[in-house]
């Protein structure tokens, strides 16, 4: 698809791509410390902070990932997928980030670690790493370059992954939010002009229920029960999100952090559905011959801007899509490489790194962090299967100590993170393996196991490991108050 991006396209793309560069080298001048570098002195403001958060949380995965579950399922991917995150995008607002911010962390491995000791927080640092390392929006950058630069998926990852290396590596957070700036308005403006351009062409959800039949319009379409359910537990990742911690630690003061959850949460819900819709228009112009009946469900949004921008606009939107890659690439690359140095390693070996060794080795780690995003991309076929496997990893190893520690502290005791944590990062990691190699293809994409009568969905995971970790939580707690109690 390279004859449809002309020059004009190319340049708006071209000079996105340079002022992404020019950024980091001006960020760089002013970081003179790990901490100027992991969380931005602690001096982020409210515009900053909904810049980054919103343009962060929302890259490749859910933009792709939305629009691919809508082209399968239809208005379902908004109600049952996206909307239960807006409860807790708002518990995280309003609960959370004041009781995180009173906490002495960086990070939230850090945070972990101070309750529960140098398991809790190696344990969170790997679940960390697995969440935090882009391996969605890396996966995107190569569908993007094939789609409309006619290169092969790895060139497309290792080209778009080097210019967000570049300005993360120079100016680490203040670079990521700065360019999170302009992301955020390149990101919401061509999905908005997208949507127009859409609307003006197929008409609206309405319409599009008319020609397709009503299942496409249903709340729930045809999602399973235990489908619903594990999208209801996922989005209770914002609770223990880490770049949500990583911002709520850079912040000035809670009050910005609070405020800029608020203004986001308005803003992911409007972006979600305006993805959601295009998700639905590609399924109705496959339907009326104007794509390709064969259409990857992961680049429908790729297909139908193709199919009804002109030129320029369709050059706004390619820089959109990149803008929404990289700014989960570069967030979320510093966030990993970051858990490993500062949290894992520190936490293995009891040895504090002096601020020199911290800056250079995480920025060696950056590099690295990519690499390994790379190849953990070619492990799924569907954006969505990743996407519930990453969160897994994180909510079985995080979820009930951080929990406890801010709600219950009385029940934070040493053993109950501890055991907590670890089995749910190495019962969630396990899980993943035996599906990788026992487990046969499923219909959809994914990977099932059968256990006697019993077929489980990889995906399914979830429903396992979180009441380990829940049980490994109470087992540890009452540990910890019978040694108590025999004193």
């Amino acid at each position: 698809m390279t004859a449809a991006l002309g020059p004009l396209d190319l340049a708006v793309v071209a000079v996105y791509l340079i002022g992404m560069l020019v950024v980091g080298v001006f960020a760089a001048h002013r970081i003179s410390s790990f901490r100027d570098f992991f969380v931005a002195g602690g001096r982020m403001t409210t515009p900053l902070l909904v810049c980054t958060l919103v343009s962060t949380y929302y890259g490749l995965d859910v933009t792709f990932g939305s629009s691919e579950t809508a082209y399968f399922e239809g208005v379902a991917a908004f109600v049952a997928y996206s909307a239960p995150f807006y409860l807790f995008y708002l518990l995280t607002a309003v609960l959370v980030a004041p009781r995180l911010k009173r906490l002495p962390a960086m990070s939230l491995p850090e945070a972990m670690g101070l309750a529960y000791g140098p398991a809790a927080r190696i344990a969170a640092a790997a679940a960390s790493f697995v969440y935090s390392a882009p391996i969605l929006a890396v996966a995107g950058m190569g569908l993007i370059g094939h789609v409309f630069f006619d290169l092969e998926p790895w060139q497309g990852c290792v080209l778009g992954a080097a210019v967000s290396l570049v300005y993360t590596v120079l100016g680490g957070l203040l670079a990521d939010a700065l360019t999170d700036s302009v992301q955020f308005v390149v990101m919401c403006v061509s999905v908005a002009i997208a949507a127009i351009a859409t609307l003006g062409v197929v008409g609206g959800p309405r319409a599009i229920g008319d020609r397709l039949g009503p299942e496409v319009l249903a709340p729930l379409g045809t999602l399973d029960g235990w489908e619903i359910l594990v999208f209801a537990l996922v989005a209770m990742t914002p609770l223990v999100e880490p770049a949500f911690y990583q911002r709520t630690f850079a912040a000035a003061g809670a009050r910005q952090v609070v405020r800029a959850m608020l203004v986001g949460t308005l803003l992911w819900a409007s972006y979600d559905w305006l993805v959601v819709y295009l998700g639905l228009a590609g399924r109705d112009l496959v339907a009326g011959g104007i794509l390709p009946a064969g259409l990857d469900g992961s680049a429908v949004l790729l297909a139908v801007a193709g199919a009804v921008l002109p030129t320029g606009l369709l050059g706004l939107f390619v820089a959109g899509c990149l803008a929404s890659a990289m700014s989960t690439i570069d967030s979320y690359t510093l966030i990993a490489a970051g858990n490993v140095v500062y949290d894992g390693w520190q936490a293995a070996t009891g040895r504090k790194l002096s601020d020199r060794s911290l800056l250079l080795a995480t920025r060696l780690l950056v590099v690295l962090t990519l690499a390994a995003a790379v190849g953990l991309s070619l492990l799924f076929d569907r954006l969505r299967d990743a996407w519930i496997f990453m969160s897994t990893v994180l909510l079985a190893t995080t979820l009930w100590p951080m929990l406890a520690l801010l709600f219950w502290p009385a029940a934070a005791s040493p053993r109950a993170g501890r055991f907590s944590a670890v089995v749910g990062a190495t019962s969630s990691l396990a899980l993943f393996v035996v599906f990788q190699a026992l487990g046969d293809a499923s219909g959809e994409g994914s990977r099932a196991l059968a256990v006697g009568g019993l077929v489980l969905e990889r995906e399914a995971a979830l429903l396992v490991v979180l009441p380990l970790s829940l049980a490994a939580f109470a087992v540890g707690l009452a540990s910890d108050r019978r040694r108590g109690a025999g004193r």
